[in-house]
């Protein structure tokens, strides 16, 4: 039965904070009086899924007082050095439920929600990336006051998911927060936080701190899954005071039942929690309490707006239903339910994304008609008795006092039945015939009746070549040509419905289109071929870096800038077709240990050393560089098995300089002898055919439909790009080959 946490409190209510309005129906706990931007009565729409610039999420963002809305669903994929920010802007609300689609995705880099007040943050997915930094966090939530976070999913943090220190008033209901990655696979830390609310929020596939309790605050009817040290107390000297109520703690194949780690400077009311340690695919958790603590007889907390309590079973329900963007949920946050649904037997601790396939796809949808462009479409403005040519009725007061865009928000929360596509997809050639390929996936939607498969050849259209018993996880194709490219996508269907398409992987890849790679092993003497641009590749992890310790992204060596003048840098943005990262290098015919190297976008050569700090690039003054072999190691990322020959790039003309990244602008370094893991390189070969500086374009929905790309209403008018005559976009996700032209799936 259902019951109010702060019965013992209700008659501590002043009349005027019971009467203050939610920030939503159904919003409880410490943020639940958050405002966000009802008061400025500006609508900021979101048009575009780029990372940056007009239209985008990061714009609408940047400022204070404002509504935000979707005209587009999808995936805003971030660079290592782009995020999404309400950095010092207060009163905003974020309405991701707009979306079209599938909803809203942000990928790849951190989102900061730091240093402001009064937000509503509502059905957003935020998704880091083993690609970020090695301390990045996936939502960063310091010093934030008076915010609430709704039905949104959080995952793929590299040293926790959530970072929340000196905030306050805060409340995360109905979240995911899931899926840690390398280094510490970590849920959330506090650190000074008061007045902290966790209600029905799932913490699942975290090795620990789900989350840390370094703080004052209450978790209500969660679920912990799979979840190594479960929530871990503040074990600090100041004194923290917990509330754990009615949540359900369920061991996974990898992680522990037990929350630990409690000290007496923890003062922690616990009732009604319950742990299922056995395992065995039955919800049959039995009372646990923690006596590392110092236990409390009553709670702590008792927030204006009270959260309603459920019993244990009846929260892992709750859940279940309605945890994270549960209006149309994705194959990530499918995946990880069902994994709960196993109560023990599936789930696992993850590396990085790569391990469950990746970030996929999302069906971007159509905006509905909006003809006065307030953020409601005129189909529900005619239905409310609104008028869909005044825009200024979507910021006025309904009768309960929300706003009447408010009122459509919050129509638009009912879970739908979109269908999750395969994950984890994999092709490899079988037992080294390369007329056989074997296909693998795994699922992630028990409610669909088959697997369809569909196979490109040498990039012409994708063609069903065969429809698979729905619990299906692999296929054997036979008869292929060794000399042509073999692409392949999955997709689920429910015999009415159909999933969007999985990643597609492909074998006989050309050359030149995937990241990392290098020169063969014990190639002594690097000697150009002809017809051949060179991807000049450091495996390190930073900088400066003393050893041949090769790990981290893989940096790629550019152009950049310095005072005006055109240097060497590196990026560890990968882009198959951009001439930025290309180099022709030729070898003097006079002594084979000398090259001039050249960017090709630019054609600018390595000029003559002129300081210590800085390599220039210059159209004439073309200098020549030794490329000496140093050994042969095998970085991971390299993409590649067996090892690969590494080089040193120095200067013999000028006291030895050798390249070697000494910081973000400065590439070149004096004296160096010692071989070091951040200044030896390897090459990777690419034909000209492949790439050519680019002109842009601007290619129309229907030239898309055209080139065979499916899903018209998918694809928005954007720009492309030429390439040898042939239009391409500019990839973030795979490419394929249509009748002969290179094309790009986002």
């Amino acid at each position: 039965m259902n019951h109010l946490y702060s019965l013992l409190f209700p008659l501590l209510l002043s009349a005027p904070a019971a009467a203050q309005l939610p920030a939503f129906p159904g919003a409880e706990g410490f943020g639940a009086l958050a405002t966000g931007g009802r008061a400025s009565r500006t609508v900021v729409h979101v048009t575009n899924l780029n990372a940056t610039g007009p239209g985008s999420l990061a714009e609408a963002l940047n400022g204070s007082n404002r509504i935000v809305v979707f005209d587009v669903g999808g995936i805003i994929r971030l660079s290592p050095s782009q995020m999404v920010s309400i950095d010092r802007h207060s009163n905003i609300t974020v309405l991701g439920q707009t979306a079209p689609g599938d909803g809203i995705t942000i990928y790849g880099n951190r989102v900061l929600i730091r240093n402001c007040s009064n937000v509503i943050f509502q059905y957003v997915r935020m998704r880091g990336s083993i690609r970020m930094a090695r301390s990045g966090c996936t939502l960063t939530m310091d010093g934030a006051e008076n915010v609430i976070l709704d039905h949104c999913s959080i995952s793929w943090g590299r040293w926790d998911n959530v970072h929340i220190k000196n905030a306050n008033n805060i409340t995360w209901q109905n979240c995911i927060i899931a899926e840690g990655i390398d280094p510490q696979r970590f849920g959330a830390i506090t650190d000074g936080t008061r007045n902290w609310t966790i209600s029905h929020c799932l913490w699942a596939n975290n090795k620990s701190r789900n989350p840390k309790m370094k703080c004052y605050a209450q978790m209500v009817n969660s679920v912990v899954y799979n979840g190594g040290n479960g929530v871990v107390g503040g074990h600090s000297a100041a004194d923290n005071y917990q509330d754990l109520v009615n949540n359900y703690f369920i061991a996974g194949p990898q992680g522990g039942s037990s929350y630990s780690q409690w000290t007496a400077t923890d003062h922690l009311y616990q009732r009604g929690n319950l742990m299922d340690a056995d395992r065995d695919g039955q919800l049959n958790g039995t009372p646990y309490t923690n006596t590392g603590c110092t236990d409390m007889d009553s709670p702590r907390h008792s927030p204006a707006v009270p959260v309603t309590v459920e019993t244990p079973e009846a929260a892992y329900a709750s859940v279940l239903a309605q945890a994270g963007c549960s209006r149309v949920r994705d194959t990530h946050d499918l995946r990880l339910v069902n994994q709960l649904k196993s109560l023990g037997t599936e789930g696992r601790i993850i590396d990085s994304e790569e391990d469950v396939g990746g970030i996929g796809t999302l069906n971007g949808g159509q905006a509905p008609v909006d003809t006065d462009r307030d953020g409601i479409p005129d189909d529900w403005e005619k239905a409310h008795g609104l008028n869909p040519d005044d825009a200024a009725d979507a910021v006025a007061d309904a009768p309960d006092g929300y706003l009447w865009i408010e009122h459509y928000a919050h129509s638009l929360t009912a879970a739908t039945s979109a269908l999750a596509y395969p994950m984890d997809v994999k092709v490899t050639r079988l037992g080294g015939d390369a007329t056989t390929a074997a296909v693998s996936w795994t699922n992630a939607d028990d409610r669909a009746t088959a697997v369809l498969l569909e196979m490109s050849t040498d990039g012409g259209p994708f063609v069903q070549i065969d429809s698979l018993p729905a619990r299906s996880t692999f296929r054997t194709v036979t008869g292929l040509d060794p000399d042509k490219m073999y692409s392949f996508r999955l997709r689920t269907t429910d015999g009415q419905n159909r999933s969007a398409y999985s990643a597609v992987v492909s074998i006989n890849e050309p050359e030149g289109m995937l990241p990392g790679g290098g020169t063969p092993a014990d190639t002594e003497v690097l000697r150009p071929a002809e017809g051949r641009l060179y991807r000049i590749i450091c495996y390190a992890s930073r900088y400066f870096n003393s050893g041949a310790n090769i790990n981290g992204p893989a940096q790629y060596l550019t152009a950049g800038s310095h005072n005006g003048h055109t240097t060497l840098n590196a990026t560890t943005n990968f882009d198959w077709q951009d001439p930025a990262l290309l180099w022709s290098i030729t070898q003097d015919a006079a002594d084979p240990t000398r090259y001039s190297i050249r960017t090709y976008s630019r054609n600018l050569c390595l000029a003559p050393v002129m300081t210590d700090e800085y390599i220039t690039l210059d159209s004439t003054l073309a200098a020549s560089y030794n490329i000496t072999f140093v050994g042969n190691y095998q970085p991971a990322q390299s993409g590649r098995k067996e090892p690969l020959a590494f080089f040193r790039i120095n200067s013999p003309d000028n006291q030895g300089f050798q390249v070697r990244g000494r910081s973000a602008s400065q590439w070149l370094w004096g004296s160096g002898t010692v071989v070091r893991a951040d200044m030896i390189f390897t090459f990777q070969p690419v034909s000209t055919s492949l790439i050519s500086p680019s002109t842009q374009i601007i290619a129309t929905r229907a030239d898309r439909s055209q080139a065979g790309m499916d899903g018209s209403q998918a694809w928005k008018d954007e720009a492309w790009y030429t390439l040898q005559g042939v239009r391409v976009s500019r990839p973030t996700h795979g490419i394929y080959i249509h009748q002969g032209r290179i094309t790009v799936r986002r």
